[in-house]
């Protein structure tokens, strides 16, 4: 189970650690914390977790409705703040909005694995 999140998270990273592995290389670190590429890699772990816990809630029929609803609306603001750091880097970058983007990286991280346990939960893959 933790392979397979391991996995996953990988293969997502591993092109945005060779940009900014480019970036370190030609750039400087400013340059690194001022590229989208942060806003951008959040928003897809964000979408790729909210799928992934719908397919799971379907699947578990007893998932209470509203609580699914709330957790569909949280990951939605965080997918919509993702784009709008996005829209933000590419249009006036600031080193405020680079380390908010990079918060948002970090929380993309985070709830990457934490949901991605609570999905195989509900899938019934995993006893607690």
């Amino acid at each position: 189970m933790w392979a397979e999140l391991f996995s996953e998270y990988i293969f997502i990273v591993t092109p945005f650690v060779f940009l900014v592995a480019i970036k370190l290389y030609t750039s400087s670190w400013k340059e690194i914390l001022l590229a989208p590429d942060w806003s951008l890699v959040s928003c897809i772990i964000f979408g790729q977790i909210a799928v992934r816990m719908s397919r799971s809630a379907i699947k578990h029929r007893a998932a209470d409705d509203t609580q699914f609803g709330l957790y569909s609306a949280k990951r939605f603001f965080l997918v919509a703040m993702s784009l709008l750091f996005y829209f933000g880097m590419v249009a006036q970058p600031t080193i405020y909005l680079g380390w908010g983007q990079l918060v948002l990286f970090l929380m993309a991280s985070y709830f990457h694995f934490k949901d991605g346990l609570a999905a195989r939960i509900l899938e019934g893959g995993v006893k607690i």
